[in-house]
């Protein structure tokens, strides 16, 4: 993985059945793993932090080459939904009568990994 595509930051689920997994990449790939345990307040500063990033023109998605999986990210988008909570959180789903939301969930842990990520500065001299 590491040696294919080139990653600074992933974020993993470490949440029940995934934790054994985040803790194996964790282990494998140090720091620029970042497991991340959903929860109800953590899912929702997810749902929260993902339209401000699409308001603030800081996450641009790129035309797909018309494959399935590029067809479903869409469909996921348009069905998806919020539900504010009483206390003060939200939760974004698709409903499961309407399909699943695993394109949308991940594009919300691509937006925190982003978040995790810290650019170098530039190196060398200066003419």
């Amino acid at each position: 993985m590491k040696n294919v595509w080139h990653y600074r930051k992933i974020v993993v689920d470490a949440t029940s059945i995934s934790k054994p997994i985040s803790s194996f990449l964790k282990k494998s790939l140090g720091s620029r793993a970042f497991p991340f345990h959903f929860t109800q307040k953590s899912k929702s500063e997810l749902g929260f932090y993902l339209p401000a990033t699409v308001n603030s023109s800081s996450l641009k998605i790129y035309r797909g080459e018309c494959s399935a999986e590029y067809g479903e990210f869409w469909i996921e988008l348009e069905r998806a939904k919020s539900q504010h909570c009483p206390n003060q959180t939200m939760n974004f789903y698709v409903d499961p009568a309407q399909g699943y939301d695993d394109f949308l969930t991940s594009l919300a842990l691509l937006v925190k990994a982003t978040n995790q990520y810290v650019p170098q500065g530039a190196k060398g001299n200066t003419t």
